[in-house]
């Protein structure tokens, strides 16, 4: 009748027993591989994404911290260091030895006009009399000793910083790169650098200019080998 259960119906499952597969052992062995290799790829694409993150936000920090060097190299140049440089670029190995060890010595007058814009013409006692060198006293030479040893300090700290990636090397190499022009007569005061010790006083500055070297043989030799 409608409305009435059957009797012989009741606790029967609605679908046939033998319907229902069970899952051998080595079938969920396999499911839970499947699951634990999934879960692998999950952590190791979170990993994936950390790192770039870590390295993006590594990149930017060291663009910054090149940023922040360049200002403070920016604001320790002075006209007195500019000056003491191109007086000492001219000098010759052995007029550097004398200057480091600060003793007089005399400079071709041809560089009349760098020597009074440092030391003022007042305090140049041979300047009027001189036809061929101007002499410099100890004293001249001991000031003129300390503004190139501040100047390759400050240099000194900056390539620390570029030779252990502090820094973003490419921009250091961008922005520093002018002053080891030797065609131009400027290798970073390289005679004076020998007698104050060379890379044992300043090694971060010879492996700058070693690897700027090396860098324009190279394009040097790309540009000859191009057919």
């Amino acid at each position: 009748l409608c409305g009435q259960a059957d009797p012989h119906s009741a606790g029967r499952l609605p679908w046939p027993l033998g319907s229902i597969k069970i899952m051998t052992l080595q079938e969920w062995s396999d499911l839970a591989t499947i699951f634990a290799s999934l879960a692998v790829v999950g952590i190791s694409f979170q990993i994936y994404l950390s790192h770039r993150q870590i390295k993006a936000d590594h990149e930017r920090s060291r663009r910054e911290k090149s940023v922040e060097i360049l200002m403070e190299w920016s604001r320790n140049l002075k006209k007195e260091g500019s000056l003491a440089r191109k007086i000492i670029e001219c000098l010759t190995e052995e007029q550097c030895r004398d200057v480091f060890n600060q003793q007089e010595i005399k400079i071709n007058k041809k560089h009349e006009a760098l020597l009074i814009q440092l030391f003022g013409k007042e305090n140049l006692a041979d300047i009027e009399q001189a036809t061929e060198f101007i002499t410099l006293s100890e004293a001249q030479t001991t000031e003129l000793r300390w503004h190139a040893i501040s100047y390759l300090n400050c240099l000194e700290f900056t390539l620390v910083a570029w030779q252990y990636a502090v820094v973003d090397k490419p921009i250091i190499e961008a922005q520093f790169s002018y002053l080891f022009r030797p065609a131009d007569g400027h290798e970073v005061l390289k005679h004076f650098r020998k007698a104050a010790g060379g890379e044992n006083s300043y090694p971060a500055i010879e492996v700058f200019t070693a690897h700027i070297s090396q860098k324009r043989r190279e394009h040097l030799i790309a540009k000859a080998n191009v057919a």
